[in-house]
């Protein structure tokens, strides 16, 4: 246990902004992963200063540990990390959860701390458990068994009316029943799987930003600020069109003032950074000051060299881009709106200011998709590759609740990796390849169509050993498939228009849920990372 505890005062030594008080009631923020990737999360940042904020509470973090297992072998609690206080012993455990597959973390948060995941297993007086994060702009129904409350929408808002109705409720069975019955909260064993709408901050709200900076963050050294939240576009993929918008944004003077003398760099997140209407006054502001910069993916048809110039200035190495399909008829299928023509001037500004890539974001197995679409891709980044070097993510298409492609199916495992590989062999030694596990992508599509049994299927395979073949077993046994063909089956059924069907039967759509949207602030670490 000592070893713990020194370790962790090591972290604590290399923050800055660490928040230390005393209060009546302290909440155990957890977060179900690493330190390095909670600490790049700007929502978990948000509810961290939010909760200390409140004069009767004192928020205090803990995280999944980096090796569970060395623990559970010591038979060490999970502890706060301001306090060392046993997160059992909190009067509130909070967990701010990213996407499906965290779930798993979850599970080893909540048992390293002595408690049950499942919340009818855990007795009146042990803490509340609530729960909130970006996995809840699509379907939060998985996080069910676990959750006692899940506040729905953003949380700025949502969260102090949770402790005020905690300080209210003269009992657990109390604060259930008071919380079921305000707007944006979800109580899974009073509502079942019925919902709520969700709450929304207004631009006042705005912007968002970091109470911590840490060179162990994965975006190291980092201010994190999101000026402007929600998004403008309308592609047919994403939950954010729907869930967090109408775009809304900060005064330049605003953002600026928040940003301490003591950020040696500031890191720009949201949805659409560069849409927003005052991003290169506000990089201008940054390199002024003489900091670095760092911003979430771009859209390519909003670069020019204005503001790729500024991100230099600022210390950017990577330029990233999100292409989203691999075809021009594909980005229009989904309303992407990006043309090769942007693909290719992104390039061409990477070189022209000198970064060391050009990173460009790629789903595959869109319905609709053909070998004309991989084809087409292939030969785009043969000709970028010659412009800038590239690197190419690719990423399953998951298709994900309260947008226009929920039904559409998954593409198959075999088929994606059957893509994946083909890809990798056409751009051998020109393109650095990289590829998101078309088996994890599979599970993450159950997770994210599924009710709250797929969640109890979640904690079944983590019991038997968190393996793909444990995931896939219990999945299968919950029976979430909503039409009795196979995946690649259903995949055929789509016309090759990739957003009609033809004439045969249409699986049944799933039962219609309202929009969810949960600390409403996007983790930024994927796109940033490479600048950090």
């Amino acid at each position: 246990m000592q070893k713990f505890r020194e370790q962790n005062r090591a972290i604590l030594a290399e923050e800055t902004g660490t928040i230390h008080k005393t209060a009546d009631f302290r909440m155990a923020l957890c977060y179900p992963s690493p330190y390095s990737v909670a600490m790049s999360s700007l929502g978990y940042q948000v509810i961290y200063r939010i909760v200390n904020e409140h004069k009767d509470f004192v928020c205090e973090r803990a995280m999944l540990p980096e090796r569970p297992q060395l623990w559970r072998r010591s038979r060490t609690p999970l502890f706060t990390m301001e306090s060392e206080t046993a997160v059992s012993n909190s009067d509130i455990i909070a967990f701010s959860v990213a996407f499906e597959l965290e779930l798993h973390g979850i599970f080893d948060v909540l048992e390293l701390a002595g408690l049950s995941p499942f919340s009818n297993q855990r007795p009146e007086k042990t803490p509340p458990v609530l729960m909130g994060g970006p996995i809840t702009l699509s379907n939060p129904l998985p996080l069910g068994p676990f959750a006692d409350i899940v506040i729905l929408g953003d949380a700025e808002v949502a969260i102090q009316q949770f402790l005020q109705t905690y300080l209210d409720a003269p009992s657990k069975t109390e604060l259930l029943n008071r919380c079921a019955v305000l707007p944006g909260f979800w109580v899974p064993a009073l509502h079942g799987e019925r919902t709520s709408d969700t709450l929304k901050v207004t631009k006042d709200h705005v912007p968002a930003y970091a109470q911590i900076v840490t060179p162990r963050a994965e975006l190291a050294n980092m201010y994190l600020i999101e000026a402007s939240r929600g998004c403008p576009r309308m592609c047919s993929f994403c939950v954010v069109r729907a869930e967090v918008s109408p775009m809304r944004g900060s005064e330049p003077k605003r953002v600026l003032d928040l940003i301490p003398d003591w950020a040696p760099r500031v890191g720009f997140v949201g949805a659409a950074v560069s849409d927003y209407e005052h991003i290169r006054e506000i990089i201008a502001g940054v390199v002024a000051m003489g900091k670095g910069v760092g911003v979430s993916s771009l859209r390519a048809d909003r670069l020019d060299e204005d503001l790729v110039g500024l991100l230099k200035q600022g210390g950017y190495r990577t330029l990233t881009v999100a292409a989203d399909a691999p075809s021009e008829r594909m980005r229009s299928k989904i309303m992407k709106g990006i043309r090769e023509r942007h693909l290719v001037r992104a390039a061409e500004l990477a070189r022209w200011a000198g970064f060391h890539t050009l990173k460009m974001y790629m789903i595959i197995g869109l319905p609709g998709e053909t070998q004309d679409d991989i084809d087409e891709l292939l030969r785009l980044c043969r000709y970028l590759s010659k412009i800038a070097p590239l690197a190419l993510t690719l990423s399953p298409f998951v298709p994900k609740l309260h947008t226009p492609l929920c039904d559409a199916p998954f593409a198959g495992i075999k088929m994606v990796e059957n893509q994946i590989g083909s890809i990798r062999q056409a751009l051998s030694g020109q393109v650095d390849v990289r590829a998101a596990s078309a088996r994890w992508a599979w599970v993450e599509y159950r997770l994210s169509q599924g009710g709250i049994d797929t969640g109890s299927a979640a904690y079944e395979a983590y019991r038997n050993g968190g393996s793909f073949g444990a995931w896939k077993q219990a999945l299968d046994r919950c029976g979430h498939e909503r039409s009795a063909l196979d995946a690649a089956q259903r995949y055929a059924l789509w016309s090759p228009d990739g957003l009609s069907r033809d004439s045969r039967p249409r699986p049944p759509k799933p039962p219609k849920r309202l929009p969810w949207t949960g600390f409403g602030i996007h983790n930024p670490a994927v796109d940033m990372v490479d600048n950090a």
